[in-house]
């Protein structure tokens, strides 16, 4: 059975795409990358991997749409004769034992998904957090492994153009730009939790990081005009907040 890898590469990943994406190839027989923005060194590093089979590539002056960005990513897969698809973030590696365990979970013919546990390494490789397990140490929402189906699909997250019309003119939301996504529907099977681990890189990179929080809470604050400042500020700043910090050394396995 075929597996495809999907990831999306927006902005300057350079920093730890080369890793990542090392990491899936090393997992998958091919991979799609979507994106808009992407850097030269990112585009360097892409050209390098002769796993990656299609990329999408939007202008700079496009918005990012992610759901849309996550259909683009399961349509290629699909046309590319994908049995089973891997969704992975660029700024995400996952252990190395996966690549010789993958064969097995694909030959279970119960299961329709796989979900992985993610730990978010901090300040260094040798530690991840441990504090507020359900934001550092919690199921990957955006990287799982699913069998390829006719009905996968990405649903707007903002629900039906009418419902999203009604926002709008209540002034509560905007139409576009829209950021975030719902979860994959049109699974087939049983959904697992795996013990493979997942580790996320973004916080190692830390001026990235925080840039990253500054856009999303503009991203948020255009789209839903009528929330409090404050409560947009303490939602993207929990993410950087250390008042609870504890970190616990990592498994020397999981590089």
């Amino acid at each position: 059975m075929k597996i495809v890898g999907c990831m999306q590469v927006g902005g300057d990943c350079s920093w730890i795409l080369d890793s990542s994406l090392t990491n899936m190839s090393e997992i998958v027989d091919e991979i799609v990358l979507v994106g808009g923005s992407v850097s030269d060194d990112s585009k360097k590093i892409i050209e390098r991997c002769n796993k990656v089979v299609e990329t999408n590539f939007y202008p700079d002056n496009q918005s990012r749409i992610e759901w849309d960005d996550m259909n683009s990513l399961l349509l290629m897969a699909k046309n590319h004769g994908a049995d089973w698809i891997l969704f992975m973030d660029a700024d995400e590696t996952f252990e190395p034992r996966f690549k010789t365990t993958i064969r097995d979970y694909i030959n279970n013919p119960d299961v329709g998904m796989y979900k992985f546990r993610r730990y978010w390494l901090w300040n260094t490789m040798e530690q991840y957090r441990v504090d507020r397990p359900e934001k550092f140490s919690s199921l990957a929402y955006n990287s799982y492994l699913v069998r390829a189906t006719p009905t996968l699909h990405f649903p707007n997250p903002a629900g039906s153009l009418w419902k999203r019309l009604i926002k709008h003119l209540q002034g509560k939301e905007k139409l576009k730009p829209y950021f975030g996504r719902e979860p994959i529907t049109g699974i087939m099977g049983d959904i697992l939790e795996s013990d493979v681990v997942l580790l996320h890189h973004a916080a190692l990179n830390w001026e990235q990081f925080v840039k990253n929080q500054m856009w999303y809470s503009m991203l948020l604050a255009k789209r839903q005009p009528l929330d409090p400042e404050k409560d947009i500020v303490n939602q993207f700043y929990s993410i950087l907040d250390e008042s609870t910090l504890e970190l616990k050394p990592i498994n020397k396995d999981w590089l």
